[in-house]
C-alpha cells in the first residue's frame, strides 16, 4: 500500500506511535528457550507489522544469528507467513514430536548396527564351516590315498609271498625227489650229439 493512499491523520498516528517509548512495540510471546518476540506497526504504513526477536543467549546477536536458533513456527511468524504467534502448547507438541523422531531414528540405527554385527558373525561362521569342510575333505582324500597305497603294497607283498612260496615249494619238491633216489628221465635231446656224415655207396642189384 503506497503512503499516498494512507490518510494524513493515520500516518501521523503511526509516526507518533513509532517514536513513542518502545516504538509501539508489544510482546507477542516467547519460546521454550526464553527468546522473546515483539511486533510493532510499520511506521511507513506498510501492510505488515515489524516483527523482531530478542534472543535469550547474550552471545547471539544479529552478526551470528541463525534461523536454527528458533523454532519453525516462530520463523513463520517473523516472516509474516502466519498471522498469529504460535502457542506454548503448539511448540511443546512439536518439540515432543521431534524428540520422538530422534528416538526412533536412534533405535533404527542401533537395530541396523546390531543386524550388521549379526551378519558379520554369520559370515564368519560360514567361512569357518567352509574351511572345516575343505580340511575334512583334504584329510579324507589323504586317508583314502594312504589306504589305497597300503592296499597296493599289501597286494604286491601278497603276490611276492605267493611267488616265493611257489618257487620254494618247487625247490622243496625237487630236493625231496632227489633224496628219494628219483632220477629224471633223460630225453634224447638231452644226450644227443651230432656225428659227422659219411656217405655209403649203394650196391647195384
Amino acid at each position: 500500500m503506497a503512503n499516498n493512499s494512507i490518510p494524513l491523520m493515520r500516518r501521523l498516528a503511526l509516526s507518533l506511535k513509532a517514536i513513542a517509548p518502545g516504538g509501539g512495540r508489544r510482546l507477542a510471546g516467547k519460546d521454550l528457550d526464553g527468546n522473546l518476540y515483539f511486533e510493532k506497526p510499520d511506521p511507513n504504513g506498510g501492510r505488515y507489522p515489524r516483527r523482531t526477536v530478542e534472543l535469550a543467549n547474550p552471545e547471539l546477536n544479529e552478526a551470528n544469528y541463525d534461523d536454527a536458533n528458533i523454532t519453525v513456527q516462530w520463523q513463520s511468524w517473523l516472516r509474516n507467513t502466519r498471522q498469529n504467534p504460535p502457542t506454548l502448547a503448539e511448540i511443546q507438541r512439536d518439540e515432543a514430536r521431534k524428540q520422538l523422531t530422534i528416538t526412533r531414528a536412534k533405535a533404527l540405527d542401533q537395530a541396523w548396527q546390531d543386524r550388521k554385527a549379526e551378519l558379520a558373525m554369520e559370515q564368519a561362521q560360514d567361512r569357518k564351516a567352509i574351511l572345516g569342510l575343505a580340511q575334512a575333505s583334504s584329510s579324507a582324500a589323504t586317508t583314502a590315498a594312504s589306504a589305497t597305497k597300503e592296499s597296493a603294497e599289501h597286494k604286491d607283498s601278497a603276490e611276492d609271498d605267493t611267488t616265493k612260496s611257489a618257487a620254494r615249494k618247487q625247490i622243496e619238491e625237487r630236493e625231496a625227489s632227489r633224496k628219494a633216489g628219483f632220477k629224471p628221465q633223460v630225453q634224447q635231446g638231452d644226450t644227443f650229439e651230432p656225428q659227422a656224415w659219411s656217405p655209403v655207396a649203394s650196391r647195384r642189384r
